[in-house]
């Protein structure tokens, strides 16, 4: 499974706790990050797998690995965790020798954390 990890993440809480925020506040940006993570991902794989060909033989997906895309609150709701939970799923992402990767998490998460890093930036500036 991809990972993937914010630098400076406890400076971060060291600031949060500094202030006066809610934690209702950042759980609610969490969650709503979190679930427009999975539907980007999700948006990206029906975009990405319509269909294709390997050689002469038109393939199409079953769209497993979409439907076990899932968002997972963690750590009493300060952690969302987006994964396909198919065990081929690596493969389709990253490639591998014989075929060409197929990024759908990627770049959801570039689109997504800019959204969630100004929605933090705002809370903070409000406390």
């Amino acid at each position: 499974m991809a990972e993937a990890k914010i630098e400076g993440l406890s400076a971060l809480v060291q600031k949060f706790n500094a202030l006066k925020y809610t934690g209702p506040q950042i759980r609610s940006v969490v969650k709503k990050n979190g679930a427009e993570l999975q539907q980007q991902t999700q948006k990206n794989m029906l975009e990405e797998y319509k269909g294709h060909y390997e050689g002469k033989k038109f393939v199409k997906p079953t769209g497993a690995t979409r439907r076990s895309a899932a968002v997972e609150i963690k750590d009493n709701g300060m952690t969302a965790v987006v994964a396909p939970n198919t065990s081929y799923f690596p493969y389709l992402e990253y490639g591998t020798r014989f075929m060409e990767a197929r990024p759908t998490l990627g770049p959801a998460f570039k689109r997504v954390s800019p959204i969630f890093i100004e929605d933090i930036k705002r809370i903070i500036n409000e406390s």
